[in-house]
């Protein structure tokens, strides 16, 4: 690879990084299907609850206590001892421990 496609490869790397650190969620909405953040850009992203055990094997209570954390970079729930990004969302990153049959039925 050439220097210059090496140079423009890392520049766009770290171009992508700074947009992902830079995501800021400014309000939340929680389903038993969903987790929706509306960020600080005006982008709306999503996470199927599927894609963490602890929250689509929560009830509706446990799921609707959450709190914004890191000046709007990510989500905790106390009660489930849950964390998640918006960085990870946005790059659709699933739970580790999700269940992978779960998730497969959510595709058919």
């Amino acid at each position: 690879m050439s220097q210059t496609k090496q140079r423009k490869s890392r520049l766009t790397r770290q171009m992508l990084d700074d947009e992902l650190e830079r995501a800021r969620i400014r309000r939340v909405n929680v389903t038993a299907d969903m987790v929706t953040l509306y960020l600080e850009d005006g982008r709306i992203v999503g996470m199927p609850t599927v894609w963490s055990p602890r929250l689509s094997d929560a009830d509706e209570a446990e799921r609707q206590n959450y709190k914004i954390i890191g000046h709007g970079a990510g989500l905790h729930w106390p009660d489930l001892d849950e964390y998640v990004s918006a960085r990870s969302i946005l790059l659709g990153r699933r739970s580790p421990e999700r269940n992978e049959d779960a998730y497969n039925q959510t595709e058919e």
